[in-house]
């Protein structure tokens, strides 16, 4: 899938510009990767410092490396941008990344079994 261009119904207001128009991509492993490190964080836990993930917080760093822009907004957006967005339009981001998601998962799936559509 290439990407994917829709519009939010609220959008992000960005000085006197409301921005509506997304467009998304597939994530890449660059993209789990560097999401998976940003979700990180240290904690104490009773034998010493561990490292833990965060699922939400990686589900975000996700979703926002995804978007390639808002409007004239270029992509990864920051973090302090997606919360700025009304929650209808996130939780419209999401289900269009989801999507994307899926549909790769599918191809991904197909590709294993040796049915790559003649490509």
């Amino acid at each position: 899938m290439a990407n994917l261009t829709f519009s939010l119904h609220y959008g992000l207001k960005i000085g006197e510009d409301v921005l509506k128009e997304v467009v998304l991509r597939e994530m890449t492993a660059g993209d789990i990767l560097d999401a998976k490190e940003d979700a990180e964080k240290m904690v104490l836990a009773p034998e010493g410092p561990v490292l833990v993930t965060s699922p939400t917080r990686f589900g975000t760093e996700l979703l926002r490396r995804q978007i390639v822009k808002i409007g004239n907004l270029s992509g990864p957006i920051a973090l302090s941008e997606l919360k700025r967005l009304h929650p209808a339009d996130l939780n419209m981001i999401q289900a269009k990344a989801d999507e994307i998601d899926i549909a790769l998962g599918l191809e991904l799936e197909r590709l294993s079994k040796g049915i790559d559509g003649g490509r």
